[in-house]
């Protein structure tokens, strides 16, 4: 039981880089129902999450909630094999 509670802790063993897409989307949900500076600074809150994984906002698709779309600012001919 102990052991058990003790590999959970660790958490999974991931081996090798993961792999970038080359644009992601993603709903804004702390947009939702927001306009002016209020929209804007939940949309840059998102953007600086994913410019800290290389992803640079490239699209911003109107709706409640909006959707964010980023793409990647990683040459992609430098990833390994599995990554791309």
């Amino acid at each position: 039981m102990i052991l058990l509670a003790a590999l959970l802790a660790v958490g999974p063993n991931v081996h090798g880089a993961t792999a970038m897409k080359p644009v992601v989307c993603r709903p804004v949900e702390e947009a939702k129902g927001k306009t002016g500076a209020d929209l804007a600074n939940a949309i840059e809150q998102m953007g600086i999450q994913f410019s800290r994984a290389n992803y640079v906002l490239t699209a911003v698709l109107p709706g409640d909630p909006p959707i964010a779309c980023f793409s990647s600012r990683a040459d992609s001919t430098k990833l390994p094999m599995g990554a791309r």
